[in-house]
């Protein structure tokens, strides 16, 4: 019976006690309901204080840590928690009180340990990497009080909508420009979004524009208004914005857009600039209007574009001012005259330009007519041949980029520029002519710098001149469908209907009577049938643009009796299959049938001895040119045939060329081609064997060609051939780029015995080449020129280099090795790296060291190695799963300029070799290089054992971590 005593205690004791907790929670429970309320109060309270201080710190540029959006999200479950708890104790009866009081305690012990969790230190959020401040390019600015009043509207809390409105050039744009980077500086807004509407308004155009603003896209086979549905509901993930919408020209509905109504409640808000009062009041904006300059404020801005050194004596003084007064105080006009005059140093000159100045506004009493004079006088001041191209530039739609080589080929083409020796002669020329424009004002450097533009009122003012002569019919960029008969006169000298929606022109439209038309642009459309009749009444036409309508399928023959064409221009014309005769047309100098279907040369091509360019790139139907008639074109300067080969002895007779992109099919025909050329000012060659179809698809024709942008300019590829040493093969001594893939024979590059004489090399790109072991067997001059040095897949490759080279390499930027097999160490110390830019090493199964052997020791005690890498922006290891260093044990690497630092499965790697100076301030913290940006590491748990040489260092890193996501697909920065 006594052995059961014990046990039984025991068994009451246990459950007295549960008897006397379930008791507490009955007696007490009013108690822990009140601990409850109070906690879920401090917890609101808390959230309430971290929500405020989230609000004040999170602006452009930034966002919420990740801790802190977890945080309020665990807060916003456990306050659902607890209300679920609040409501059964509401409708809870007496008896179960003990069961819902452990509820109550337990709810109010998790609400406790997220209170807990709550206690940030220093700030709520981080850098936003997918967003940068972008300051706008803006000219300096006389009189700020209108920027002074818009960005007080915008930092209150009473405007919400406004609207500059003023002439045009008065500086609408500029000022907004400049409150735009003003606000960069602020916490107002989390977004600034800057969008330019322009003349010919667009719905979805403008949807898309505030979409991509947003890093977002809509479907173009959508419909309009659930494409705004969904812009609504991008905006609305903004939080606080500013839209801009620069240069409106018509009122229009925000709705219809998509654009939210800014209300207190989202605060965002919008900004429009027009020249049109009856714009910003019929959408209810905020009126600002911009008037004209003062003249002590118009007289400011002339001094600091003409110069302050302007002023020799009072006499020429006195008449500056009077003509700043002609200008009447608008910054377009002013900074175009200033610019036209600077370096005007002598009297009469100034006398002579405020005569113009009065001559031509004497009669005019409208204020847009004020400015035309203002900048015609500009215009006028040129020679003859710059006004020429200067009204050239506005057969362009407006606001368009305009990219300066095609305005210079235009220019060519219409004889704008003198004929000389050579085709880049002429280009510079042309380039000299840009520059002159912009000197004065007349044309804008675009945001690409390889691109110009017109202002609109400079565009307005040049097709204001057109409209006598030389008489221009510009609808550009205006969305026609069909073509307009109205303005067809016979005066009419030049046509622009590029990039409209026009499908057909249509045989039932009488033909156009233009007899001194000689300028006919129809590019971008979609046209898929011109009339038979249409060119007949144009018989002095010159310059025929069709490109890029890719519908069409034929030309009418009436195409063939244009004697004075000089350049028929058909590019992109992707169904064009069939070119009518091109016999009498003897004046043309430039045909352009790139990316086009014809499947034979058109007939005539052979007899166009005056032809100087000739494009029928990317032919695909094209299987062959016939024997002689290249040889015939011994004019030509520019000449593009491809995939069809070329062979050497048909263009032996082409002195004059200076750009040559094709194929040679062998390559005894390639070294006949190198070895009779002159010097050449671009070239692109692709050497290969086998048809281009077969070609290995990384750097197949197609690849090259029309990629070609990111080429060198002079740039030769073997593809698919077999290369022997002593082949004898003659590269151009000048050849900046070779890429080289799947061809068989070589053992290093030293094989191709005409690179040894190349002294500009600097790219050289391999890919599938098993048999080679190393890339230079030997020292050689490419070594100390290379730049870009790309290796893919390449079974065998032991080494970069055969031999010890010590010294070589200075020049080089970038290193990339994927999927190569053998090789086991990269670099070597003994190399001259001070220029490197760009490690990138991907899936080399043998890799066990970036740098190998010792580097420059830098002195101390410790025996520490120095390795200096000052330029080194990106290291990028991958899949290295022997990857045993990136450099010696007791290495160090200094690279200042560092950004990023990719290391993904590289399992062996267990230490970062990267140099943190010590701030001697900061009790001996060690400092991240300035310039990083990222450390981007895979998986993390690698991250948690790799080493550093500072026990701080992983700290300091932390800020720069990003880990893979696998749900996303993105580095995700560090929690």
């Amino acid at each position: 019976m006594g052995d059961f005593v014990g046990p039984i205690l025991e068994l009451i004791k246990i459950i007295g006690l549960q008897i006397q907790t379930c008791l507490n929670y009955h007696r007490k429970f009013d108690k822990y309901v009140d601990d409850l309320n109070k906690v879920q109060a401090d917890l609101q309270a808390r959230k309430a204080d971290i929500e405020k201080q989230l609000q004040d710190e999170h602006h452009f540029g930034k966002k919420p840590k990740q801790k802190v959006e977890n945080w309020l999200k665990k807060v916003e479950d456990k306050i659902t928690c607890a209300q679920g708890v609040e409501d059964k104790v509401s409708n809870g009866k007496y008896l179960f009180r003990s069961c819902l009081g452990k509820l109550v305690d337990e709810v109010t012990q998790e609400i406790k340990e997220v209170h807990a969790d709550g206690d940030f230190s220093g700030s709520l959020v981080v850098n936003d990497p997918s967003t940068t401040k972008l300051t706008l390019p803006t000219e300096e600015l006389v009189g700020t009080a209108k920027v002074e009043e818009i960005y007080e509207y915008l930092m209150g809390d009473e405007v919400r909508k406004i609207g500059v409105w003023g002439m045009g050039g008065i500086g609408k744009t500029t000022i907004m420009k400049h409150v735009h980077n003003m606000l960069l500086e602020e916490t107002k807004f989390k977004k600034l979004i800057w969008t330019t509407i322009s003349q010919d308004f667009d719905v979805r155009r403008l949807q898309q524009q505030i979409a991509s603003q947003l890093k977002e896209t809509l479907s173009d086979h959508e419909d309009t208004t659930v494409r705004a549905a969904k812009l609504s509901a991008m905006l609305g993930k903004q939080g606080r914005y500013l839209l801009i919408l620069d240069d409106v020209w018509s009122s229009f509905s925000l709705k219809d857009v998509g654009i939210l109504e800014p209300t207190a409640n989202n605060s965002c808000k919008l900004v429009l600039t027009t020249r049109l009062r009856e714009v910003v009041r019929s959408m209810g904006f905020k009126e600002v209007q911009v008037p004209c300059l003062s003249l002590d404020q118009a007289w400011q801005l002339y001094l600091s574009k003409v110069g302050q050194d302007m002023l020799p004596n009072p006499s020429t003084q006195s008449t500056m001012e009077l003509v700043v007064k002609e200008c009447d105080g608008l910054p377009l006009a002013i900074v175009t005259v200033a610019s036209c005059m600077r370096g005007k140093y002598d009297s009469p000159a100034w006398e002579n330009a405020l005569n113009e100045l009065r001559g031509y506004i004497r009669n005019i009493q409208d204020m847009e007519e004020k400015v035309y004079g203002c900048l015609k006088f500009s215009y006028d001041r040129l020679k003859q041949i710059d006004r020429d191209c200067f009204l050239y530039c506005a057969l362009y739609p407006e606001d368009y980029e305009i990219e300066k080589e095609e305005m210079i080929e235009f220019w060519m083409e219409e004889g704008l520029i003198d004929e000389m020796g050579t085709r880049q002669a002429m280009h510079d020329s042309g380039h000299s002519i840009l520059h002159k424009l912009q000197e004065n004002c007349l044309l804008e450097r675009a945001e690409k710098g390889t691109h110009i533009k017109m202002h609109d009122v400079v565009r307005d003012m040049a097709l204001h001149i057109t409209k006598r002569s030389p008489q221009f019919f510009v609808k550009a960029g205006m969305q026609l469908t069909e073509l307009l008969d109205e303005q067809w006169t016979e005066d009419l000298e030049k046509v622009s209907l590029m990039r409209n929606s026009i499908t057909k022109i249509s045989p039932i439209m009488q033909p156009f009577k233009c007899q001194k038309l000689t300028t006919l642009l129809l590019s971008d459309n979609r046209l898929k049938e011109i009339a038979e009749s249409f060119f007949v009444q144009m018989p002095n036409l010159k310059i025929l643009d069709l490109s890029r309508n890719y519908s069409i399928v034929g030309l009418p023959d009436s195409l063939s009796n244009l004697e004075n064409l000089t350049a028929l221009l058909l590019s992109s014309c992707e169904g064009l299959k069939n070119v009518p005769s091109l016999l009498k047309l003897k004046a043309l100098k430039k045909v352009d049938l790139k990316r086009t279907r014809i499947s034979k040369i058109p007939q005539g091509l052979e007899l166009l001895v005056n032809l100087r360019y000739l494009n029928l790139g990317s032919t695909e139907d094209l299987e062959e040119i016939p024997n002689g008639v290249l040889s015939k074109l011994c004019r030509l300067q520019y000449l593009a045939i491809h995939p069809a080969s070329t062979r050497a002895d048909e263009m032996k007779e082409l002195n004059k060329l200076e750009v040559f992109e094709g194929c040679f099919s062998k390559i005894g025909d390639f070294n006949m081609f190198a070895c009779q050329r002159n010097k050449l000012h671009e070239y692109l060659i692709l050497v290969c064997h086998q048809q281009m179809d077969a070609c290995k698809d990384y750097y197949s024709y197609r690849s090259i060609f029309d990629h070609k942008d990111i080429y060198h300019s002079k740039t030769v590829a073997f593809i698919d051939i077999h290369i022997n040493f002593g082949d004898g093969i003659i590269v151009p001594y000048d050849i900046q780029q070779l890429t080289i893939s799947n061809c068989k024979g070589m053992r290093t590059l030293n094989d191709i015995g005409g690179l040894k004489d190349s002294a500009d090399l600097k790219e050289c790109d391999i890919w599938y080449v098993d048999e080679l072991e190393s890339v230079f067997s030997s020292k050689c001059r490419q070594l100390d020129t290379l730049e870009s040095l790309q290796l893919y897949c390449w079974k065998n490759l032991k080494a970069i280099a055969g031999e010890p080279l010590v010294g070589a390499l200075s020049s080089l930027k970038k290193i990339l090795l994927d999927n190569c097999g053998k090789i086991k160490n990269l670099l070597s110390a003994n190399w001259v790296l001070h220029n490197l830019e760009e490690i990138t090493v991907k899936e080399c199964e043998e890799m066990e060291d970036i740098i190998e052997s010792e580097g420059e020791e830098m002195g101390t005690n410790n025996n520490t190695i120095v390795y200096i890498l000052s330029k080194l922006r990106t290291l990028k290891l991958e899949k290295l799963p022997k990857l045993k260093r990136i450099c010696s044990k007791n290495g160090v690497m200094v690279c200042d300029s560092l950004q990023h630092i990719i290391v993904v499965n590289c399992p062996q790697l267990k230490r970062i070799p990267l140099y943190l100076p010590l701030v001697d301030h900061d009790n001996g913290k060690p400092s991240p290089p300035p310039s990083l940006e990222e450390i981007c590491v895979h998986p993390k748990e690698w991250w948690e054992s790799m080493e550093l040489d500072h026990p701080h260092a992983k700290n300091v890193l932390i800020p720069y971590l990003r880990f893979w996501n696998n749900r996303t697909y993105q580095w995700r920065q560090s929690v």
